[in-house]
């Protein structure tokens, strides 16, 4: 029960994930602005890395810390090109 949560979970990660990076893709190709191309990449790492750390998890033999360091890891990461090209934008 407990796994079909995670997965359903992630499969939702997944799902509005990948809209918002549409979105910020989209908006990119129509204005040329970097800001949203950095939008974009931004969530898109941090979609991957749930989804990455789904991966991870039920179909290799990982532990479940190395599992939540790659999530950590790419979601930091995501979320520091959110913040960069957030402030980029007010400039």
């Amino acid at each position: 029960m407990d796994l079909l949560v995670l997965d359903v979970a992630q499969a939702l990660i997944l799902g509005f994930g990948s809209v918002v990076v549409f979105y910020a893709w989209r908006s990119y190709r129509r204005t040329r602005s970097e800001s949203m191309l950095l939008l974009a990449l931004g969530f898109a790492f941090v979609t991957a890395g749930a989804v990455i750390a789904g991966v991870l998890f039920n179909l290799t033999s990982n532990d479940l810390a190395t599992v939540v360091t790659v999530q950590a890891a790419s979601q930091a990461i995501g979320f520091f090109i959110i913040v960069y090209s957030l402030a980029r934008s007010k400039t």
